[in-house]
């Protein structure tokens, strides 16, 4: 896929996205040279390049993005030079953490904040932390704890009022996410997704963080951090 794009874009851009792996992921689209989305799984908010055209004896991209800036959430698009476009891109990654930064009343304090801890508890430390998934081992044995943590998110939900069950089946599909994102995210990347499921838990009560963490959580850090 990487040889279906020009070789001064990969140099252009990559080092952006390698530095900021914690707010994006990128997309492999064969409609786009270049193609990011906001990592929050709840947003549409993307930035990529998808055509290339010769201009007056020049390149030009066609660059399309949202948000279009503080101000307005549009998308926008605009044709521009290579050497034009990394000044947009830091300001599209300047808007993706001002909105992670900033406390409104759509967010939910307790869960964040025990996520927080979740993920100071499990940072992994490696170089490779933010570049390189789990290996092998560590993937097969997240992959069957996260069985193991939707086959008690089921019992858990015996005798609970709905708007638990629905919370716990919420979190069920949050597990499968993570299944299905083991080969495919860092190591850095799925902490932040384990820390979010386990915070969404603790949330819901004491019973819940026992049976799904507190009961593994040695075992777990052992296969993780050891």
């Amino acid at each position: 896929m990487k040889k279906k794009i020009p070789l001064s874009v990969l140099e252009k851009f990559q080092p952006f996205v390698d530095d900021n792996l914690d707010l994006i992921k990128q997309v492999t689209d064969s409609g786009a040279m270049f193609y990011l989305v906001d990592r929050d799984t709840k947003s549409d908010f993307y930035f990529k390049i998808t055509k290339q055209e010769s201009r007056a004896g020049k390149l030009v991209y066609l660059l399309d993005y949202k948000p279009k800036n503080k101000d307005k959430v549009d998308a926008n698009s605009l044709w521009l030079t290579l050497e034009s476009i990394p000044a947009h891109l830091e300001k599209w990654f300047g808007l993706l953490k001002a909105y992670n930064s900033i406390h409104t009343v759509y967010d939910d304090p307790i869960t964040k904040s025990n996520q927080e801890r979740f993920e100071k508890q499990f940072e992994i430390l490696d170089e490779d932390a933010d570049t390189a998934t789990f290996d092998l081992q560590q993937q097969l044995y997240l992959d069957n704890y996260l069985d193991n943590v939707k086959t008690k998110l089921i019992k858990l939900k015996e005798g609970r009022p709905e708007n638990e069950s629905k919370v716990l089946d919420e979190i069920a599909e949050e597990a499968t996410e993570i299944q299905v994102k083991l080969t495919k995210e860092t190591k850095s990347q799925i902490i932040k997704r384990l820390s979010r499921l386990w915070a969404r838990a603790q949330k819901l009560g004491l019973e819940v963080i026992k049976e799904i963490f507190v009961n593994v959580a040695v075992e777990i850090a052992k296969k993780l951090l050891g």
